[in-house]
């Protein structure tokens, strides 16, 4: 070959390789040689692959080298044959090809009648005879159906394959890369949350009835399998010529558990929590051999009630009265010299150099002479209940309320908790229009909602969380000609998720899937809005330092909220030219994430001595007053004086060709855009 000829096709390769690395599938490959009894490869034999649960026949013929290639073929067990006339037929049966898997089988035909027949089983699980070089494992259905799974969420699962493991709640620390790494795929389309850095998940919780196949891979080969050192791909049930389905109940009911030993020392009740799920699969023909659906019901409704400690002031405090023993710190009954009993009484600890003294803390420094003036901590002093546990806290001046709160589903911030509430739909469409044409739809909806941030004191107030995620895709496979194949494949998937604080929480605007443009609170939010002190009109959040988060979350002021879309079209094309097998393809993805919040709009205002330190509560002013004992009295006199140390509020432009710093924005949410083209 001339020098001319070598440099075009080392470019037209490195073209090749280039866009290959975007175009994935989630379908199998097939391929191999066809030979005689010589080992002399064999053109114009007809070789069918036919999927024993649906009917589906494909049909390819080896070509002048003896070679055939089936390049996508949907998941499932199929019965592949080889036949010529002058020839035995010969047959593999129970090959089983899983999601994106590469698969090959040589035929060595012997002469004779078509009559005569060759069968061979092939294994349970055709997992050794791939082609790939990409190391991990496959947990086809019958693992997924029949390993133990509590959460009955697929992506518990995954930990099951060596060389992967969690990050506290998350899952995805594939050979020791982070989170960001995984590439999160079901039926060849993109997943994942959008937003959040989840590691290995799915914006749509995923169930065991819903998925046919899980493929984890730890280190890819392939370049193919584009983004991510790691790979989880799925791919859903789909229908056969056989009506088949199941209905569920699992319930995950702590009355089958053991009490914990803190709630055995505490002589409290174990926590409670009761997890039901529920739901129903379908899927049979609309046209034997032809048409197939597939539908799944999946929901959850969790009811939590938890034993919480809340630190809150002995009745004494409360007036500003600080207690001590002299010459000793104070201390809980769990600690090695307890200054009270566990019923709270004081208790003279050894090394103490006198009886139980008090002070009053409003007389010590002239500048913070009495309680809060705005009103605002005698209020919440107002609603903070009385101590019951000496376990926690310094017993004489600061205590613990335990108490038993019901919520009805919990979830994390981050949209990735266990216990939430949810309903969930599913459906998928598999038409053949004919041996060449085969057509796929799948659908998922979901909707969850549950309690975020719970208050700490009984009168308290909750957060919520709505997530309403969803996927929807479509596939056409075509055969163009019995050497090339082209797979089409788009879809749309959507992470939406709002957080909803106390002050703010939203009725039927939190439902929308789309971005509101306020926050208009509900009646159990303006109860908790109409507590907030004001300044000039403008409501702020009061932060204690003993009792930060009492009756209201104050670490964020009120809401946010995200919607992530990402719209992906790919096309792959296949071809087999000799003994060599070509796949090449694009992938564009328009993906994108807008956030708002008007956290912080509403001033947070953090108490304490700030630049004016507290005088007079130190072993000088109060004799015998010692260690943390004096930390506790001071910041017991900030707070009960509303003495302010820092204020936190949050401005925004109002646009960019308008560069004024605008303050509390009313109701109004702070949207930031963004999005990112690929191709």
């Amino acid at each position: 070959m001339r020098k001319p000829q070598i440099v075009a096709a080392a470019a037209l390769l490195s073209l090749v390789v280039s866009i290959c690395t975007f175009a994935q599938t989630s379908n199998a490959t097939l391929g191999g040689t066809i030979s005689d009894a010589t080992g002399a490869l064999i053109p114009g034999v007809s070789i069918t692959a036919t999927n024993t649960q649906t009917g589906i026949v494909s049909t390819v013929i080896s070509n002048e080298a003896g070679a055939y290639q089936f390049a996508s073929l949907q998941t499932g067990i199929y019965r592949v044959g080889a036949e010529l006339p002058g020839f035995q037929t010969q047959a593999y049966n129970d090959v089983a090809l899983g999601v994106s898997q590469q698969v090959r089988l040589n035929f060595t035909l012997q002469v004779g009648s078509v009559s005569q027949a060759v069968e061979v089983t092939a294994e349970a699980d055709t997992l050794i005879a791939t082609t790939s070089s990409s190391i991990g494992s496959v947990l086809p259905e019958y693992k997924v159906r029949d390993l133990p799974l509590p959460s009955r969420n697929v992506f518990d699962l995954i930990t099951t394959t060596a060389g992967t493991q969690n990050s506290g709640t998350l899952q995805g620390i594939f050979a020791g890369n982070r989170l960001t790494a995984v590439n999160t795929t079901r039926d060849g389309m993109n997943v994942g949350e959008g937003r959040y850095d989840n590691g290995a998940f799915s914006a749509t919780y995923t169930s065991p009835d819903l998925v046919e196949e899980v493929r984890i891979i730890v280190s890819t080969a392939d370049a193919e399998a584009s983004r991510g050192s790691g790979q989880v791909q799925m791919t859903t049930r789909s229908g056969t010529n056989d009506f088949r389905g199941s209905v569920f109940w699992t319930n995950r009911n702590s009355a089958l558990d053991a009490n914990s030993w803190r709630n055995n020392l505490d002589g409290v009740g174990k926590d409670y929590l009761n997890r039901n799920q529920v739901g129903g699969r379908l899927g049979g023909p609309i046209i034997r051999n032809k048409t197939f659906f597939f539908f799944l019901y999946e929901g959850q409704r969790s009811v939590e009630r938890t034993s919480v400690t809340a630190t809150v002031l002995t009745a004494q405090a409360r007036q500003g009265i600080f207690r001590y023993f002299p010459g000793v710190q104070n201390g809980n009954v769990f600690t090695s010299s307890p200054t009270v009993d566990s019923q709270g009484n004081p208790l003279r600890p050894a090394g103490a150099t006198g009886d139980l003294q008090s002070f009053n803390v409003f007389t010590r420094d002239p500048l913070r002479r009495g309680f809060d003036p705005s009103g605002h901590i005698q209020m919440v002093l107002s609603r903070m209940p009385m101590p019951n546990d000496f376990t926690v806290g310094d017993g004489l001046n600061t205590a613990g309320h335990r108490w038993v709160r019901r919520v009805s589903g919990t979830d994390a911030t981050a949209g990735n908790g266990v216990n939430v509430n949810r309903d969930q739909f599913n459906a998928r469409i598999d038409h053949n229009f004919n041996a060449s044409h085969k057509l796929s739809l799948i659908g998922t909806r979901e909707k969850d909602w549950s309690v975020v941030n719970p208050a700490l004191w009984p009168n308290g107030f909750n957060g919520k969380i709505n997530r309403l995620p969803d996927v929807y895709q479509a596939s056409l496979v075509s055969t163009i000609s019995p050497s090339v194949v082209n797979e089409f494949r788009a879809g749309r998937r959507r992470s939406i998720q709002w957080f909803w604080s106390a002050m703010t929480i939203n009725g039927p605007d939190g439902q929308l899937r789309k971005a509101p443009k306020t926050m208009k609170p509900t009646d159990e939010g303006k109860e908790a809005f109409a507590l907030l002190p004001q300044s000039n009109g403008i409501p702020y959040l009061p932060k204690t330092t003993i009792f930060p988060e009492h009756y209201i979350a104050t670490t964020t002021s009120t809401g946010r909220g995200t919607v992530s879309p990402l719209t992906q079209i790919s096309d792959t094309v296949s071809w087999t030219v000799g003994k060599h097998a070509f796949k090449s393809g694009f992938e564009g993805r328009t993906t994108g994430t807008i956030g708002g919040s008007n956290t912080d709009v509403w001033p947070r205002v953090l108490l304490g001595a700030g630049g004016v330190p507290v005088t007079g509560i130190d072993s000088a002013g109060v004799p015998g007053l010692t260690g943390n004992s004096q930390n506790l009295a001071r910041d017991l006199l900030t707070d009960l004086n509303g003495s302010v140390a820092t204020v936190i509020q949050g401005f925004m432009l109002s646009n960019p060709s308008n560069p004024a710093f605008k303050p509390y924005p009313e109701e109004s949410l702070r949207y930031r855009e963004f999005k990112q083209n690929e191709w």
